[in-house]
């Protein structure tokens, strides 16, 4: 063990992804505001089981989802809409691996909630406008609510720590505060780069996007508008946790949308899958067989960790929807397509990045 770590490789992993994360903090808002606060990349390998933590640690009034994040009226009045964001790639385009979304943007629990929040927002702001830091701002802060909610979930099913609801969502008594709060506005509402552009899990998966306004409001794509409206199994339901984080009719939408529209994450989906089911079933094995997407820079070449930390994300995602499974074995982790992972496979299978 090094300092918490299994090894000095997980621990680089980890220095790089945080470096990355604080990186971009201070490139969209100045060396200035506060920092964000970094979070462990989960490399899908544990030296024993985790559990979450225990009943005694979660709030005890966090029973209930805050009404922000509940289900829509099906009824409801569709709002304005943006159009989606702009891409550099188009659909069935090689894709090489620093152009995917960036690893730590890893669970799509956070993008349900934030759609589903902005899609009330826009609801009950249709005259007045959405401003797209307030938006942010206060999603983030009923996320708080939620986290907490999550976490006492995850104590009563004693998830393992790689399949907590809550992972990603913060909580009243994060030691982080703010900072936790800033962590999830930036990278699972939106926030504005330094080239004024516009980032956010939501934003790469083409959920959400900006107006033209001068004053730019963050509204929900046509795509996000849907997957809001979807009835969602921990959002709308009081189970013990144990069941999907998404319904069969989330899943196949965001699928057939991130295939569609998404370039980045089809081909990053795509590439996975094809190694994996070629048996690059470890994470070892998985970024040895993903290296080939990696640009070879003269300057400052990419790092090892850097693909580590890329892998992990889109596993987290993949794992989300159902396209593999994680399997442990003591402290060694393979991964294996699911049924629905392996019917995506042969339609995109793509060739290594010239």
């Amino acid at each position: 063990m090094v300092g918490g770590y299994r090894d000095y490789s997980e621990a680089v992993s980890v220095a790089v992804g945080n470096q990355l994360l604080l990186h971009m903090h201070n490139a969209e808002h100045g060396s200035k505001t506060a920092t964000p606060e970094v979070m462990p990349v989960q490399t899908p390998q544990e030296t024993e089981p985790k559990m979450f933590g225990s009943k005694g640690e979660v709030t005890p009034a966090a029973n209930e989802v805050p009404q922000i994040f509940a289900a829509l009226d099906q009824a409801a009045k569709t709002p304005a809409l943006a159009p989606f964001p702009n891409d550099l790639f188009a659909v069935g385009q090689d894709v090489p691996v620093d152009r995917w979304i960036f690893g730590q943007h890893n669970k799509l629990l956070p993008v349900k909630a934030t759609c589903r929040a902005l899609a009330r927002l826009m609801l009950a702001n249709s005259r007045e406008g959405l401003r797209l830091t307030k938006a942010a701002s206060d999603i983030a802060s009923e996320a708080v609510k939620l986290g907490d909610y999550l976490r006492h979930v995850d104590a009563i099913s004693e998830s393992h720590r790689d399949d907590a609801l809550s992972f990603a969502f913060p909580y009243t008594d994060s030691p982080n505060g703010d900072k936790s709060r800033l962590r999830y506005a930036n990278q699972f509402v939106a926030s504005f780069t330094k080239q004024g552009t516009l980032a956010g899990l939501p934003i790469e998966l083409k959920l959400a996007n900006r107006d033209h306004a001068r004053n730019p409001q963050l509204l929900l794509t046509e795509a996000g508008w849907q997957f809001a409206l979807m009835m969602n199994p921990i959002l709308d339901s009081r189970k013990n946790g144990t069941q999907p984080r998404f319904s069969d009719e989330e899943v196949s939408f965001m699928i057939d949308h991130i295939r569609a529209h998404v370039p980045a994450e089809a081909f990053a989906f795509g590439a996975v899958l094809a190694a994996v089911m070629d048996r690059a079933n470890t994470p070892e094995k998985l970024d040895d067989a993903l290296e080939k997407y990696l640009p070879k820079r003269s300057d400052k070449p990419f790092t090892r960790a850097f693909l580590t930390t890329q892998r992990a994300g889109v596993i987290s995602r993949m794992i989300d929807l159902a396209l593999l499974q994680r399997l442990r074995d003591g402290i060694n982790v393979t991964y294996e397509a699911t049924a629905k992972g392996s019917e995506y496979s042969p339609t995109l299978v793509p060739e290594a990045t010239k």
